[in-house]
Parts: structure tokens; sequence; C-alpha cells
């Protein structure tokens, strides 16, 4: 809650927390169960969860280097 980001050539404060803006329930752990669409609908995932996980670092590595190439000067 005390963590601040300053910017160290002017002394400005430019990003600091604020609980206005925290979820009313935040939990630290989402997990879904998607049996009953199995059942009910014959519902199959697309993807397997090695796939999933594959494809969602894959993402953030992307979004990592389109951020990194933003800030170069």
């Amino acid at each position: 809650m005390d963590e601040i980001g300053v910017d160290k050539a002017t002394g400005i404060t430019r990003v600091k927390i604020d609980e206005k803006y925290f979820r009313p329930a935040e939990v630290n752990s989402l997990m879904g169960d998607s049996s009953k669409a199995r059942k009910l609908l014959n519902w199959k995932p697309k993807v397997s969860f090695e796939q999933l996980v594959e494809m969602m670092v894959k993402s953030d590595l992307e979004n990592e280097t389109k951020e990194d190439t933003k800030h170069q000067f």
C-alpha cells in the first residue's frame, strides 16, 4: 500500500496505490469447472491446457517486447 513510483529526474510522484480501485471481493485464486458444459452441451475445448498456457506465455512475451520498444529512445 505504501509503494509509489517517483520520477528520478524530477522527484515527482507518478504512480501510487489508491484503494478506490480495489475490487470489492479480491481473490487469490480463480478456478473454473467445465464439467457441466461438457455433460449438458457436449462441449469440448478446442485447445489443451498446455496449449492455452503456451498461448498465454507467448502473448505476455510479445506484450513485453512491445512495451520495451515503446520506451526506447
